[in-house]
């Protein structure tokens, strides 16, 4: 072994804060106990609780420094230990014999409590002014234990300071608790992990950029020590330089370009996307579970964007908010983080994901963006739907009447009416020369958006926007919806008849107007089979994306008596009144 391997030594553990002063995020603390040892005011107790890597241990270390420093001719407790006298530099290496560090985890039993603590706790400090225990992960101690401590917690000799701690408090005693003094250390926001890596890259040497620092920071889960062993692992992986794709490499983190694909997919319901993201996931080899987590806080972030905070998650996304509402985006990452803990334990993860996202997308609804829409249809606007409309049939070119505009005729009735030939100006019941029957179908159907528009009936007008209509004969029209627009045709079905209705009383003629029967209108038409007696379907849960139980009979009573705004939402899309 080579004298470099021998002296090497993780950052982790060479930049491990040494005073009050060089502790990260937990500056409460270190103030509170700094304040405590100029005023002569040390508990007995301490309970140092919190997450991970986030600096308990240190500051118990620190603490003791602080308690039997003699540096710098200090005499009693001083709050900025020198970290050179005899005290400080055993402490830091964990040699002090009148400062024992018991990891509790190892040492559950209460012979070895009682062997350690309770036997020794009334001898003298050998050299050092206060005898300390640090116990580390006290909650792992057995009931036992914590019962033949407690007596010494509470009255310990005046030369004994306890320092206990702990990962998860509520495991902890209430009778242990209630006897320290507790802190509560909070995890390390991405700002502090991220500035501080690169505060220690450039102490190394090594060109660590600020997007690949937030990438580590935001892998570290709030613990510094977490960060510094990425970063000890980057600088092992990609030497002195260290980018932005190396560390997304290293972690095997999804593309952002994927990502943004993803997102769109699931905001705009679009199952080839959302089956193009998969391919490029099996195609190079990304695990299933580390993209979902990775959508999932895009999504979050998306989220916060949307209430204005944080920064824009990505390009464009400010676009994409536009038709999706802030609710939308929370059920969604509900679903998700569901959906994660099915995939974490399936035999096939990337079949699971895809399958579990697109029934996400199935039965995740904007229900919020579509009141707004509705909300704002009554008060004469005209919203763009929730997902982008599929544009209409341009009318052939002619020379005698100028291009229609829809859009204007919808907006304001106020605007003066465009100049129009004799032909598309005949009244209703006259006869339309054949070379302009397209004209005039497309001119109907322009008075028809415009009528619908206007708050007639939101509802045909959505089906109508996301349509294409094709003009079989100046009597026959015909409705199809592209792939991604079929869930548009239960609603078209049911509202042909006011349809045709409408088109005959604009045109003065009798005007049909059907879905044209392609392969998925005929799926959509024929009417399932229903079950008079359904038997009940076992939910895993109630936020179980995969299991959809018989609502209709639950739900048929609370429908039949509710407004007839909610029971139109309810015959376009699947749910529950819930009262």
């Amino acid at each position: 072994m080579s004298t470099s391997t021998q002296s090497y030594v993780s950052l982790a553990n060479k930049y491990r804060p040494q005073t009050f002063e060089d502790m990260v995020g937990q500056e409460s603390i270190s103030k509170t106990l700094q304040n405590a040892l100029k005023l002569g005011r040390i508990g007995h107790a301490y309970l140092f609780y919190g997450p991970r890597g986030c600096g308990k241990t240190t500051t118990a270390r620190i603490l003791a420094k602080a308690l039997n420093c003699t540096g710098n001719g200090a005499t009693g407790p001083t709050a900025q230990p020198c970290g050179k006298c005899p005290q400080c530099l055993e402490i830091a290496k964990n040699e002090d014999m009148d400062v024992q560090e018991l990891d509790a985890a190892s040492n559950t039993q209460v012979e070895k409590v009682r062997e350690t603590i309770i036997d020794t706790v009334a001898l003298a400090a050998s050299r050092d002014r206060f005898k300390v225990f640090i116990l580390d992960e006290v909650h792992m101690l057995s009931a036992s234990s914590f019962n033949a401590l407690l007596k010494t917690i509470e009255e310990p000799p005046a030369h004994v300071v306890f320092i206990l701690a702990t990962t998860e408090k509520h495991k902890v005693p209430a009778t242990i608790v209630s006897r320290c003094q507790t802190f509560r250390f909070r995890p390390l926001t991405v700002e502090e992990i991220s500035s501080h890596l690169v505060e220690l890259a450039e102490a190394e040497g090594i060109d660590l950029s600020a997007a690949a620092a937030k990438i580590i920071a935001k892998n570290a889960g709030g613990a510094m020590r977490d960060g510094l062993t990425l970063l000890d692992r980057a600088i092992a992986y990609a030497g002195d330089h260290i980018d932005e794709k190396t560390v997304s490499d290293m972690l095997g983190l999804t593309s952002a370009e994927l990502l943004q694909d993803a997102v769109r997919a699931l905001c705009n319901k679009d199952n080839a996307q959302m089956h193009q993201v998969f391919q490029t996931l099996q195609n190079e080899g990304f695990d299933a579970n580390t993209f979902l987590k990775d959508l999932k806080n895009t999504l979050s972030d998306l989220f916060y964007f949307s209430l204005g905070q944080g920064s824009e998650p990505f390009a464009a996304a400010q676009d994409l908010l536009a038709s999706v509402s802030t609710g939308f985006l929370a059920r969604l990452t509900r679903k998700l983080s569901k959906l994660i803990d099915e995939v974490k334990f399936s035999d096939n993860a990337l079949v699971s994901a895809e399958v579990g996202l697109f029934t996400v997308m199935d039965s995740v609804l904007d229900i919020d963006g579509f009141i707004r829409r509705l909300e704002a249809l009554e008060g004469g606007q005209v919203l763009p739907p929730s997902t982008p409309s599929v544009p209409h049939t341009p009318a052939p070119r002619t020379t005698k009447a100028p291009k229609p505009q829809p859009k204007k005729a919808a907006a304001t009735a106020q605007e003066p009416a465009p100049k129009i030939t004799p032909a598309a100006a005949a009244e209703p019941g006259e006869p339309v020369p054949a070379l302009d029957q397209a004209i005039s179908n497309r001119q109907v159907w322009d008075k028809m958006l415009a009528k619908f528009g206007k708050g007639d009936s939101p509802f045909i007008y959505d089906v109508m926007i996301s349509a294409q209509v094709k003009f079989v004969s100046d009597q026959q029209w015909q409705l199809c919806f592209e792939k991604g627009k079929e869930f548009y045709q239960i609603t078209a079905q049911r509202k042909l008849a006011e349809l045709s209705a409408a088109a005959t009383e604009l045109a003065g003629r009798p005007v049909n107007i059907t879905l044209e029967q392609t392969q998925a209108a005929a799926a959509a038409a024929v009417p399932q089979k229903v079950n008079p007696k359904p038997q009940p379907t076992a939910a895993i849960s109630d936020e179980e994306p995969f299991a959809l139980g018989p609502f209709e009979q639950d739900t048929a009573a609370q429908s039949a008596d509710a407004p007839e705004e909610v029971r139109d939402i309810l015959e376009m899309f699947p749910g529950e009144l819930i009262a």
